[in-house]
């Protein structure tokens, strides 16, 4: 919330009482602000938030990019998801059973354990245990043991891919500049999970499931990419804020209208974001991959290593509601206006108490942590700063507007509270004299029955407990009042 000197200046009458030796002021009645003066600035505040929305729309794409390829730690996360995904689990199966199949003569080594008489039936046997080894394999997946092998044979490969460092291990090298996942360890693991024997594991070479990650022709020129994405990232957010901030600091006499646009740039930028991510999503999936067997764990991948990306555009939505907000508390309409005058009377002369209420709102909002993107200490550095400020910020519009607020004439949030505890005090007592009354009532129909003829007796007393019952199923009698009532028709009729 920025305050707006020149909007008060001409939309307000001056509030201090001007002394006798005041010089006439330089505000006149017929004076313009410079947001009304200059066409030229209304257009260039325009074109500024167009502008950061614009660059807010691409710093999200490269900060999505950058993290996704660059974080060994986001690296990792999406690796565990792919692996847990069922679609691209099955995928992995079938990839691991193929390298099996080709780097080892499955046919001949059956052939070794067939009676002689049966040997001839050696491929068929081969080809008809491979649905049930891919269906073992997928199985073997599930297993902890083997993620984890996964886990950390892509963490090694993208320390890898990261460093671009020659050498190896059991898992990961970068011979002759490739930069490689072995997953050889992974197979065999399956393979003796599934229950092949050991004279098969044994043979499936060190070599076996090895994918290439960035082949060294391309490593140059990955690395280039690299350094231009880290690069537009920062620069694309250090402009889009910056554009904004120019945006309201030359909106000079509508700086809360200003605010408003700048948070709906925010949220037109994070709409625009997912909705590109679908777009993109579907053309990878339909016009990239034309086995149909493949698309379902292409889409599944595309919606986990693209989650980042919806939480960046989520950041940049609740930052949008945030100054969006923040620009309509400090407008100049009558409901801002009047926002600002119920608040008043705590934040002028309760400033402290007014800062503890709102850190402990945020310290709440962190730990049920609505959207990903607050458990990021970036967003929670910015989040806490932009609120405060916007609290400070109104502090000063509410001292401006209503200096006199928190005197015993002016409290009107107290007057509110009071007046609600007024209506709940005038709602028990309600409550109360119906009580009395419907029990009053029960005493006085009791007594006019004495009188009745002794052969109506039995009907009555039935009806009278009838009404009993009515009365403390309805709340009008406690237990203990309607055991006394009850006590006393009894003997009264006795």
């Amino acid at each position: 919330m920025s305050p707006d000197s020149e909007d008060k200046t001409t939309e307000q009458p001056t509030r201090a009482k001007a002394s006798a030796d005041d010089a006439p002021t330089a505000v006149m009645a017929g004076a313009e602000s410079p947001w009304k003066r200059s066409r030229g600035r209304r257009i260039s505040v325009h074109l500024l938030v167009i502008l950061a929305t614009i660059f807010t729309i691409l710093a999200v794409f490269a900060n999505w990019t950058r993290q996704q390829l660059l974080d060994t730690n986001q690296w990792t996360k999406s690796s565990s998801e792919l692996i847990a995904n069922p679609a691209i689990r099955s995928q992995v199966a079938n990839y691991l059973v193929d390298q099996l199949y080709t780097n080892v003569d499955v046919p001949a080594e059956i052939k070794t354990v067939l009676p002689k008489d049966l040997q001839p039936l050696a491929p068929v046997a081969a080809a008809g245990a491979r649905d049930l080894i891919t269906q073992a394999a997928n199985s073997a997946l599930e297993q902890p043991a083997v993620q984890a092998i996964w886990t950390d044979a892509n963490r090694l490969a993208h320390e890898q891919f990261v460093q671009a460092i020659d050498g190896g291990n059991s898992y990961v090298s970068t011979t002759n500049g490739n930069v490689t996942v072995n997953l050889g360890t992974i197979l065999q693991k399956v393979g003796a999970s599934v229950g092949l024997p050991s004279s098969i594991v044994s043979k499936i070479p060190p070599g076996a499931g090895q994918v290439t990650v960035v082949q060294s022709k391309d490593l140059q020129q990955i690395q280039q990419v690299t350094k231009a994405l880290k690069t537009s990232a920062i620069i694309f957010t250090v402009l889009a804020v910056l554009l904004f901030i120019v945006a309201v600091a030359l909106a000079s006499g509508r700086r809360a209208n200003t605010m408003v646009e700048a948070g709906a740039g925010l949220i037109i930028a994070g709409l625009a974001v997912v909705i590109l991510r679908g777009a993109v999503g579907d053309q990878v999936v339909s016009n990239l991959v034309t086995d149909v067997s493949l698309q379902p764990a292409v889409k599944a991948a595309w919606s986990i290593e693209s989650s980042l990306l919806g939480e960046l555009a989520t950041q940049a939505v609740v930052v949008g509601v945030m100054l969006t907000i923040a620009g309509l508390l400090g407008g100049r309409t009558k409901a801002a206006k009047a926002v600002r005058g119920w608040l008043a009377p705590v934040l002028n002369p309760y400033p402290e108490a007014s800062y503890i209420v709102i850190g402990l709102l945020i310290l709440l909002f962190l730990i049920w942590e609505p959207i990903p993107a607050a458990g990021r200490p970036g967003f929670i550095l910015l989040f806490v700063v932009l609120v405060f400020l916007g609290v400070y910020m109104l502090r000063r519009e509410t001292l401006a507007d209503f200096p006199n607020a928190g005197g015993s004439g002016g409290d009107s949030l107290r007057a509110g509270a009071a007046k609600v505890s007024a209506a709940f005090g005038r709602a028990g007592t309600a409550v109360k004299e119906t009580t009395s009354k419907a029990a009053a009532d029960v005493k006085a129909r009791t007594a006019t029955d004495k009188t009745m003829p002794a052969g109506d007796v039995e009907s009555q007393r039935m009806a009278k407990l009838e009404r009993l019952v009515a009365l403390r199923d309805g709340g009008a009698l406690s237990d203990e009042e309607f055991e006394a009532e009850k006590t006393k028709i009894l003997e009264d009729q006795a």
